[in-house]
């Protein structure tokens, strides 16, 4: 049974660098957790998340891109949307 966890901005955002760089399924698992915790994470740390993608992007290491530039277009919605 799957138990609903509390965790930190700094865990998901460890977890999020380790699933830039995998082509396993913990892109997809990371994105999923930080949809679900969009309304708690900070404006400032959203846009790190975009530059992040980005910057690995830009050096080729990207796995998954196609799910991580649709990730990008969500977080800037959301972005937007806290205007």
């Amino acid at each position: 049974m799957e138990q609903k966890l509390t965790v930190t901005n700094d865990i998901l955002f460890f977890a999020f660098k380790y699933a830039l760089g995998s082509s396993s399924d913990a892109p997809v698992l990371v994105i999923d957790s930080l949809k679900e915790n969009i309304k708690s994470i900070e404006a400032v740390d959203l846009r790190e998340y975009i530059r992040e993608i980005y910057e690995c992007r830009n050096s080729g290491m990207l796995k998954d891109e196609a799910a991580w530039l649709d990730f990008v277009d969500y977080l800037q919605e959301e972005l937007q949307s806290r205007e």
